[in-house]
């Protein structure tokens, strides 16, 4: 790896992990999710600085380049993080609709209370609610 692309990485780095706090401290991202990324960018680092690593890595698991090894690497970390978001997204859509059905609930027995007193006191019904 030439100097050039270890001293690019190492800035990319840097600057992902100053961009995460950032976004930290202005409560754009929460802690939980800039973890993974902060792990992520010093991964980077640590490919950048020490790049036998990932010529070791690319050995042993039988990888004809380095590269190769890394590009699958980044792209499987990549996929699984995709894949954990969307299962998340999933999950509060689910919570959304459970939600919306109990707040339609809610307002309809509202309604029918609300109707049910008028009625008691000889009241006309009052206007349902949309």
């Amino acid at each position: 790896m030439s100097v050039a692309l270890r001293i690019v990485l190492i800035v990319a780095a840097v600057a992902l992990v100053v961009f995460l706090l950032h976004s930290i401290k202005r409560s754009k991202m929460r802690i939980e999710d800039s973890l993974f990324w902060v792990a992520f960018s010093l991964v980077i680092l640590l490919l950048s600085i020490f790049p036998e690593i990932a010529v070791a890595a690319s050995d042993a698991f039988g990888f004809m380049a380095p590269v190769n090894f890394i590009f699958l690497f980044f792209i499987f970390v990549l996929i699984l993080k995709n894949f954990a978001g969307s299962r998340r997204v999933s999950q509060l859509e689910c919570r959304v609709q459970e939600l919306a059905e109990q707040v339609a609930i809610n307002q309809l027995d509202h309604y029918e209370r609300s109707e049910a007193a008028a009625r008691a006191q000889g009241e006309e019904a009052p206007e349902q609610v949309k």
